[in-house]
Formats: structure tokens, C-alpha cells, sequence
């Protein structure tokens, strides 16, 4: 799927470790204190196998030299539909994570813009995300816009 020229494809369950080691790089730049732990990798590689052969997620990547160097995950979510969601389905972009090497050359930018088309195509009303500082001005660019709510979270 070329997006911007880039040739994006989406990913299959046989491409879990690489989404595994992208979440990795993606917890050390966010520094998470357990980004390197095997029991949190072991769980998300059987995850990421798992969830790719469903049809409720999807991940886009960008190969380099038969490796993956980036890519983009989107999950659906239902609830129940409202006047801001008449379908009750929206979508979740996540892992969002570019390597090093490859970075600077539209990569991340052309996974999302996949994850997007997707989303949009599984009849979603809105996708959310969780910015870091540096994917910020890449996701406003896309129309991306604060929330009108607050999300609070509990945790245990």
C-alpha cells in the first residue's frame, strides 16, 4: 500500500516480534522503568500474534532491507453508540514507533496515515491516541485535536 511513496503493508502475525521491539523502543523513549522486562515482551509478542489474525486490529509497517523499521497499530473499540458516536465504534492508534536508523523519512507518518485509512474503512467514528511531546505535532498535522474530555484512569 503506498502511502507518500512509502510502501506500507500491513502486518501479520508473523511479524509480532518486530511490533514487540518497536513497543520496546517505544517504552524507553517514553521512560518506562520495565522497558527491557521479558514477562511484559512475552505477553505482547503472544498478544500482537493473536490480535493481527483478528479482524478488530491491525498494524502498518514499513520494511527496510527485509527488516521492519516502523510501523502504526489501530484497535476498534464498541460501546454504546451516542449523539458523538452513532455507531458506538471508534478505534485506537497506538505504537507508533519509528527506529532510530530510519527516522526522519516520512515512515511514521505513512503507517499512521494507513492506520487511519483502515479505521476510517471499518466504519469508525473517531480515533484516539495518547501523544508523546515528540509524535505530537505529527498527529495535530493529521487533524488530531485535544479532547473535549478529561480521561481519568484507575489503576491497581
Amino acid at each position: 500500500m503506498p502511502t507518500d511513496g512509502h510502501q506500507v503493508r500491513r502486518a501479520r502475525p508473523a511479524d509480532a516480534p518486530a511490533l514487540v521491539g518497536l513497543r520496546v523502543e517505544l517504552m524507553r523513549a517514553m521512560g518506562e522503568a520495565d522497558a527491557d522486562g521479558p514477562a511484559w515482551q512475552d505477553r505482547a509478542l503472544t498478544w500482537f500474534r493473536d490480535a493481527l489474525a483478528e479482524d478488530d486490529a491491525a498494524a502498518f509497517v514499513v520494511d527496510e532491507d527485509g527488516v521492519v523499521v516502523a510501523g502504526a497499530l489501530v484497535t476498534l473499540g464498541r460501546g454504546a453508540p451516542s449523539a458523538r458516536n452513532p455507531r458506538g465504534l471508534t478505534a485506537h492508534l497506538s505504537n507508533v514507533c519509528t527506529l532510530p536508523p530510519a527516522r526522519g523519512r516520512g515512515h511514521g507518518r505513512a503507517c499512521v496515515e494507513a492506520a487511519i485509512a483502515w479505521a476510517r474503512e471499518a466504519g469508525v467514528d473517531s480515533v484516539s491516541l495518547h501523544a508523546t511531546p515528540d509524535g505530537e505535532e505529527l498527529y495535530r498535522s493529521l487533524g488530531f485535536v485535544d479532547a473535549t474530555y478529561t480521561e481519568l484512569r484507575l489503576r491497581w
